[in-house]
């Protein structure tokens, strides 16, 4: 069996026939034109198109007025190709695939970014759809320091004297403060990187932080980093007093710009912004605050849960030392956690509630499995152990 791994573009490179191929694989194709992608479908015999329609999407340089004028040039009426999802500048290559396909297969499991991050773009982007299953164990990490911080900068933004986009220099400052500390806390082949909404941020950061590691350090505009990502991230906002109200808007709207910009960072995302600005706004930037704010304080202890109240109650009459409900070990959460005097190991406590009706039963108990593991540690700093929630009720209370 052969294979090719070429750009859209490169297809001409190919003879012009039908069918060339068995299987043509279109990757990233929320981020290709339609146009791009039917040289390649001609010469394909079945074709699977991959891709995130919550990522960025493609560019065009094709304004409405001239996609008007070529649509009534062809004699094709703007409602149909909305119908179908054809539209050169709304619609990309994955959206025409899945309207011709009928529907979409998710790929739901998650192994990127600290499930705190993670977390937040499920709730907010995927409607909660994503199993997040990421490892943290052995990951490059800020000691005491929470996945998601906001750093509050209630700076002034600007037009820059070149002409351009937006800046901020009070942030500017902040992003050069936090870099150089990141880079003297985080092992030295831990990666850093700077992401911003606006071309001018952007350049006027490269510049003033040009002295540090390239290898280690990368900034840029969010569409720098789609396909890539870093163990900290820096996301500066940059909208604040001074900027024009239309181009706040237009941050705050760009969806699909804050999932790729907080979906980068493999451990910590910082935000850089103003807290009062974007709380007032709402949308993603105040759940983003709202996030940070909720994993800065210790958990709750889940005192309505009655599964967990249960929990409690058999643990405490079967095992020494103290037990927590609701803590949080590499990232993930345990629904208790028992250590203290008496206890060798901590132990932490995956409850399994059971499988949901019209799950798949082995792919539940595959899934509890991963995440048990993904509390323990080979080190043996934990133990983890999965405990079906039928057992709460045996009178003897023995441990599974």
């Amino acid at each position: 069996m052969a294979g090719w791994a070429v750009t859209s573009l490169s297809a001409r490179r190919f003879p012009l026939g039908p069918a060339l191929f068995d299987l043509v694989v279109v990757d990233e194709a929320s981020q290709c034109a339609i146009p791009h992608v039917l040289p390649l479908l001609f010469r394909a015999r079945r074709a699977l198109v991959i891709g995130d329609p919550m990522q960025l999407t493609h560019i065009t340089q094709t304004s409405p007025h001239r996609e008007a004028l070529i649509r009534h040039g062809n004699g094709l009426r703007s409602d149909w190709l909305e119908k179908h999802h054809l539209a050169y500048r709304r619609h990309s290559a994955f959206h025409a695939a899945e309207q011709s396909a009928g529907g979409t297969l998710l790929l739901d499991e998650h192994f990127r970014c600290h499930p705190h991050i993670a977390g937040l773009s499920n709730d907010f982007f995927y409607d909660g759809g994503l199993t997040v299953l990421t490892d943290t164990r052995g990951r490059p990490a800020l000691a005491h320091r929470s996945a998601v911080i906001w750093t509050d900068v209630t700076g002034r933004a600007a037009r820059p004297p070149f002409g351009g986009s937006w800046v901020n220099e009070d942030e500017i400052r902040k992003v050069h403060d936090s870099v150089r500390y990141l880079l003297e806390q985080l092992p030295p082949d831990a990666t850093v990187g700077v992401v911003t909404p606006f071309t001018a941020q952007a350049e006027t950061l490269r510049k003033r932080l040009r002295p540090y590691d390239e290898e280690r350090l990368r900034i840029g505009t969010v569409h720098t980093f789609q396909g890539g990502e870093r163990d900290v991230m820096v996301f500066s906002l940059v909208a604040g007093e001074g900027m024009h109200p239309g181009a706040v808007e237009w941050v705050g709207g760009q969806l699909n710009l804050w999932n790729v910009a907080i979906t980068r960072a493999r451990g910590h995302l910082i935000v850089v912004g103003d807290k009062e600005l974007w709380r007032k706004r709402g949308g993603v930037g105040a759940a983003l605050l709202g996030a940070a704010e909720r994993y800065s304080v210790p958990p709750g202890g889940g005192d309505e849960d009655v599964l967990l109240k249960r929990l409690y109650r058999t643990l405490s009459r079967t095992e020494e030392g103290t037990i927590t409900l609701g803590e949080t070990v590499h990232g993930h959460s345990a629904d208790a956690l028992i250590r203290g005097v008496g206890v060798t190991t901590p132990r932490a406590v995956l409850l399994d509630r059971g499988i949901e009706e019209g799950s798949d039963a082995a792919r539940h108990l595959r899934l509890m499995l991963h995440r048990r593991n993904l509390l323990g540690s080979e080190d043996g700093e934990f133990e983890a152990v999965r405990w079906p929630a039928w057992r709460l009720y045996e009178t003897d209370g023995q441990r599974g």
